[in-house]
Formats: structure tokens, C-alpha cells, sequence
């Protein structure tokens, strides 16, 4: 039976862990920074706490940034002395591309694959198993994976070469946010002019800027309900990696740029937690 370990139990992490769970072919373990978490999930699918003694044959992390990757791959946790050789790395958190790189680089001195492989379809996706998945990495180490990743995502597409899939990431990113920064200016137009927004919703969701956004927060948005979804430290978090290769590719995106500046702005306002749609 193949051994899987799920590394971080966040807002998306444990219901994408619970899909897996439910792969009777899969024996599955979870980790989490914070035991009550894994005590919380372990309450609700069938699996194991991470002991050290074990080996997998594929790890696969939910977690932070950068840092939290590094520590948990190669740093105090060591993880990847865990993965049994041919075994397989999936990386879900969105990071920089340099990081996927040293990661694959590391991962390959353990004969190991390692594929980043971020995601897009927030909370609810995870809930629903109706993630997108962007992946960098190599052939045959996705197709160990492809079943684990088909449990939890509607779309898997193999971009290329490691780093590719947070590239994309971050592409699918300054798509996000340009589109959220219009779609508030537009609701600020209608209640401003006095115009019933859900009219205007129904008018012109079936046009040319209809989109995921506009499908799924127009609502949320017009009624100034942000205490749920992907939190704006977050959004702040992968826009400063996007412009971070944008300044080593020697251009400006300037759109990109000024809505970060307007994120932050809300999380030193106390809004850090909130929805980027805020």
C-alpha cells in the first residue's frame, strides 16, 4: 500500500488531505505545525499522525511561504529524508520560482521528484475537489501522483520545467487581482449612482466580463462580506512574488504593483485576515 503524508492542515489543506483519505489504495499520515489540527482532522477521516520512524512514497505540503518550505523540506524537519527513492514531492504552496528550483535540485540528490504544483479555486475548490492545479516538474513523477491529484482538482495541466507551475501561479494571480480591482470600482459606480447592483449582475454576467470573480464574489462584495476566503496577507504574500521575477525580467507592472500597495494598505488597517476581495 502507498504511503502518503500531507503537510499542512490549513483552510485548504485538510479538506484536500480528506480526498485523498478516501483512496482505499492510499495509507495516508498528516502533519501539522499545531497538533489540535491534526487531532481535528484525524476526528473526521480515517488516517495517522506523522511519526519520524516512517518513510513515503509521496509527501505532499499545504503550507506558507518560501521559508516554510525550505525548513520543512531540508531544514529542522528534514522531510525529504523521509521520501523512500522514486518517491514524489507535490508542493501545493505557492512560492517563488527559485525556491521550486532548489527544491528539485534537492530533491533530486535523494533520487526524489519534486513537482510544484500550486492551486487555484480557494476554500471551496478544496472543499469540492474542484481545484486547478499548474504544475512544474517532470513527466513521470506526475504520473505517480495523477491519481492522488484528480481526487481534489477538476484541472491538472503540466506547464513544464520546475518553477514553471509557480510562474503560472503567479500569471493566474495578476489575473485575480486586476480583475477584483474592477469589479470594486464597478460596485462603487452602481451604488453610487443608486443602481440596483443585483440587476446589473443579472444583466451583465452573460457578456464579455463575465468571470470566476465576478460568477462567485460580485454578491459577497456588493453586500460587504469578507470574514471567509483566500485572506489578503496571503494575496500580498504571491503578488510580491510575481513582481519579485517581474523586477528580474526588467519591466514594470504597474497595475499589479499599485493594487498591492492597496492591499497593504487594508492589512495594516486590520484587514489581514479578511477576503482579497475586501
Amino acid at each position: 500500500m502507498k504511503k502518503v503524508l500531507f503537510v499542512g492542515l490549513g483552510r485548504m489543506g485538510s479538506p484536500m488531505a480528506g480526498h485523498i483519505a478516501k483512496i482505499e489504495s492510499l495509507s495516508v499520515s498528516v502533519y501539522n505545525r499545531s497538533k489540535s489540527k491534526i487531532d481535528m482532522w484525524l476526528d473526521q477521516y480515517k488516517g495517522a499522525a506523522f511519526s519520524p520512524g516512517d518513510a513515503f512514497d509521496v509527501i505532499i505540503l499545504c503550507i506558507g511561504n518560501d521559508e516554510d518550505v525550505r525548513s520543512t523540506l531540508t531544514g529542522s524537519l528534514n522531510l525529504l529524508s523521509k521520501v523512500k527513492p522514486s518517491g514524489t514531492i507535490v508542493d501545493h504552496t505557492t512560492t517563488s520560482a527559485t525556491l521550486a528550483q532548489e527544491m528539485y535540485a534537492a530533491a533530486k540528490e535523494y533520487s526524489v521528484g519534486y513537482l510544484d504544483a500550486p492551486v487555484s479555486g480557494g476554500e471551496a475548490g478544496a472543499v469540492n475537489g474542484q481545484l486547478s492545479c499548474m504544475i512544474g516538474g517532470d513527466d513521470n513523477h506526475l504520473n505517480n501522483v495523477a491519481s492522488i491529484l484528480d481526487s481534489y482538482c477538476r484541472n491538472v495541466i503540466h506547464i513544464g520545467e520546475s518553477g514553471s507551475g509557480q510562474i503560472a501561479k503567479m500569471a493566474n494571480q495578476f489575473c485575480i487581482a486586476g480583475t477584483l480591482a474592477g469589479l470594486s470600482e464597478a460596485i462603487t459606480l452602481l451604488k453610487n449612482s443608486n443602481i440596483n447592483t443585483d440587476q446589473v449582475f443579472q444583466a451583465i454576467k452573460g457578456g464579455a466580463a463575465q468571470s470566476w470573480q465576478m460568477d462567485n464574489r460580485f454578491g459577497t462584495m456588493t453586500q460587504g462580506k469578507f470574514d471567509f476566503g483566500f485572506a489578503i496577507d496571503h494575496m500580498i504574500k504571491d503578488l510580491k512574488y510575481a513582481l519579485q521575477l517581474a523586477d528580474q525580467q526588467q519591466w514594470q507592472p504597474e497595475i499589479s504593483r499599485q493594487i498591492l500597495s492597496w492591499y497593504e494598505s487594508l492589512s495594516k488597517e486590520g484587514h489581514s485576515t479578511h477576503d482579497n476581495r475586501v
